[in-house]
């Protein structure tokens, strides 16, 4: 079987007989060969051939085998190439070294032997297969570490790439990386980690210092985590606070344990910035707290106007139509409310709302005219009403109910009294309509209209004159806005104990009202009074609050937590000293949201019913009646 090597043999002679011997003594010989009878010819075969061995004459007539074989081993392609000489004469040592040094590998005389030179040559011919055989597989085993080592780095390429998408990834994140060493007690960081928690942390760090860095109230929930994650087969969460350069951070771990080939555990997992998150979280339960509020608010609004509209009203239909107009008062504020987040309300709009469905086609039977104020969201919403009352009755019986009515409202700004601010003087006037009749009793509207006097901190003022129907009142304008902190109250007076109440008086208690949604203090009012109680209120301001809650002659107290912008803690605080029971009500039904020293109080939600209302009072009664008679029994047994 041929070899897959091809092997050529160059025999170099001038005697074509001496080529024909040597041809036949290697035929056997798995070679190809070639054969030169000059060194033109054997130079000219080497350029075209790759040669294994060459048996070379040394008596060559025009250029002797020494001179042949230093010119071949200058040639770089030949210059290992096997070169055998064969001599007819004697060669002396001389001339042995002479050939060894041009290259030759051996030497055979002539006559020449034929095993032995066999022999030689299928030497140096399987020499050179073996060596074309390595050089092949060397080449291949190149080409494959070269096709190994491009993978490689291509794959190292990809790495690199990938580590560095990860990177940004997790710093555009704010994601840190970690790793938990259980047996040395260290945690291994990524490099952002101080971008993440806000602190100098080194990437190599002990874990009783990161805990140390942990919010006080996390540390025993963080140790056990950590711990726990060792022994745990699924990925853990866990939200944690620490302290960092701008105040607590929110973070949110997540991590998985693996075993090392020593056995050892290690936990492996990120670090979430979610303050942000946390931030948002709570500012969406507020205000889901404060709409909850807002709701049982206006819901209560509109059972009291059921409630006081259907008290004065003489049919069915009657009620409805008026309950009607004032829901779509109410609303129709609102509606301003909500185009100004609730901001505020502009007073001219909220006047020429009230007024434009009842203007004629001339359009001078009202006159609106004022300076331009912008009315907080309680003040809006009650002025919403008094406008609805005002020119329903005029409608009804007044300006309006004429062809040729006028109506003229006007408001201005006017310096306050004793203060730097500002009150606003607003006025409606009637003319032209059918001469004004004092009523018969006291409907809603009435009420109403009365009521906003104290919404604005002023007093209102009605006159049926000849001439028409007039209405006017005064406030402060910055009544709703400003805030009132625990340190207007500072000084307080010392406490006073309860009085003893004697038995046999009437059941009847002086009950403190502080409620600044002034439908629901009127519903509140005439509900207590309807009980027999007197009401001290109502209050919808905390500075006359704390005033009547300090110097007032009461019982009880029913105190709105929430008062416009202020809440209610200063007027607790007094009563607490004055030892008066009292209870809170709140539109909030969480009270998660309430301040932390009002959640122990007694306290009732909106909207509520007469019957809340009484069993409410009763307790209440309850309470200071234990309290009467345990200031007797220690008054007893000091005398």
């Amino acid at each position: 079987m041929a070899s897959e090597t091809t092997v050529n043999i160059l025999i170099v002679d001038d005697q074509p007989g001496k080529l024909l011997t040597y041809e036949a003594i290697l035929a056997d010989i798995d070679a190809t060969l070639i054969k030169a009878t000059t060194a033109e010819e054997a130079l000219a075969a080497l350029l075209r051939n790759e040669i294994a061995v060459i048996l070379m004459d040394v008596c060559m007539p025009d250029l002797d085998g020494f001179e042949l074989a230093a010119m071949i081993r200058d040639h770089p392609r030949h210059e290992k190439t096997a070169v055998i000489f064969i001599s007819a004469v004697r060669i002396d040592t001389d001339d042995l070294l002479k050939g060894y040094r041009t290259g030759a590998v051996d030497y055979v005389s002539v006559p020449v032997v034929p095993e032995i030179l066999r022999a030689k040559v299928q030497i140096f011919v399987e020499l050179f297969r073996k060596t074309r055989q390595l050089d092949a597989l060397n080449a291949e085993l190149e080409g494959r570490v070269c096709q190994r080592t491009e993978q490689l780095e291509d794959s190292h390429d990809k790495l690199r790439q990938s580590e560095e998408r990860l990177r940004l990834a997790s710093e555009a994140a704010r994601l840190a990386t970690f790793e938990y060493d259980e047996a040395e007690r260290t945690l291994h960081w990524s490099t952002n980690i101080n971008d993440v928690v806000h602190l100098d942390i080194p990437e190599r760090q002990s874990f009783d210092e990161f805990i140390g860095t942990v919010y006080p109230d996390d540390r025993d929930t963080a140790l056990s985590y950590f711990h726990a994650a060792n022994f745990s087969d699924q990925t853990s969460e866990l939200e944690f606070r620490v302290f960092g350069a701008r105040g607590i951070t929110w973070v949110l771990a997540r991590a998985r344990a693996f075993q090392t080939d020593t056995g050892i555990a290690r936990v492996i997992g990120t670090l979430l910035d979610i303050t942000e998150r946390k931030s948002a979280d709570s500012h969406q339960q507020l205000l889901m707290a404060e709409l909850d509020h807002r709701v049982k608010n206006i819901l209560a609004n509109v059972a009291a106007i059921a409630r006081l509209s259907s008290s004065n009203a003489v049919s069915i239909s009657a009620f409805a139509s008026a309950l009607d107009g004032r829901i779509h008062a109410m609303s129709n504020a609102h509606d301003l409310l909500r185009q100004s987040s609730w901001t505020g309300v502009d007073l001219h709009e909220l006047v020429k709302g009230a007024l434009e469905p009842f203007r004629t086609h001339t359009s001078n039977d009202v006159i609106i005219e004022g300076d331009k104020i912008r009315l907080t969201s309680k003040f809006a919403q009650s002025m919403a009403l008094v406008l609805h009352e005002l020119v329903t009755n005029a409608v009804k019986h007044g300006a309006l109910s004429r062809s040729n009515g006028r109506v003229s409202v006007n408001w201005s700004r006017i310096p306050a009294d004793n203060e730097n601010g500002e009150k606003i003087q607003f006025a409606w006037s009637e003319s032209g309509g059918p001469p004004c009749v004092k009523p018969i009793r006291n409907g809603f509207g009435l009420t109403v209209i009365r009521s906003a006097a104290s919404e604005c901190g002023g007093q209102a003022k009605m006159n049926l004159a000849p001439e028409g129907f007039e209405f006017s009142f005064e406030g402060a304008l910055s009544t709703r806005t400003q805030m009132v902190g625990t340190r207007h109250v500072a000084i307080l007076p010392k406490a006073r104990k309860p009085e003893v109440i004697a038995e046999g008086e009437p059941t009847g208690a002086r009950i403190l009202l502080v409620e600044d949604e002034v439908l629901i203090a009127l519903q509140l009012k005439i509900d207590l009074e309807a009980d027999g109680h007197v009401v001290i209120g109502p209050y919808g301001q905390l500075s006359d609050a704390l005033r009547a809650a300090d110097e007032a002659d009461i019982d009880l107290a029913l105190v709105d937590i929430n008062l416009g912008a202020d809440n209610s803690a200063p007027i607790a605080e007094i009563l607490d000293r004055r030892m008066i029971p009292f209870a809170f009500t709140t539109g909030y039904n969480d009270l998660i949201f309430l301040p932390p020293q009002l959640r122990s109080y007694p306290h009732l939600t909106k909207p509520y019913s007469p019957a809340d209302i009484k069993g409410l009072v009763a307790r209440l009664q309850d309470q200071a009646a234990r309290q009467a008679r345990e200031v007797h029994k220690e008054a007893n047994q000091v005398a």
